[in-house]
């Protein structure tokens, strides 16, 4: 029982990303789209999802990439585009 509780817990995490720039690494600050209580950590050396402690999913987004890390807008598939900071890295968003 204690196991399926801790589970439950860990898999609902996704579901929630950073809503200010604490939740981020350091140099990360939280961006968030109009209207979006929750946002994608980006700039600093480790922006997006793997490097987040609650990474970002979307059921609109149909690439799957959003708060992913990306280097260009290819790599985030149509309809998303990749957000930067003042590193070479950024993150997808829509």
């Amino acid at each position: 029982m204690k196991y399926l509780v801790l589970t439950l817990l860990l898999a609902s995490t996704p579901a929630m990303a950073c809503s200010f720039d604490t939740d981020c690494q350091p140099g990360n600050r939280c961006l968030k789209t109009s209207g979006n209580i929750y946002g994608v950590c980006v700039g600093g050396l480790s922006p997006g999802n793997a490097n987040d402690q609650q990474p970002i999913s979307s059921p609109l987004d149909v690439n799957g990439t959003y708060g992913n890390t990306c280097s260009f807008d290819t790599d985030c598939g149509p309809g998303s585009r990749c957000v930067k900071g003042a590193s070479i890295q950024g993150v997808c968003m829509r």
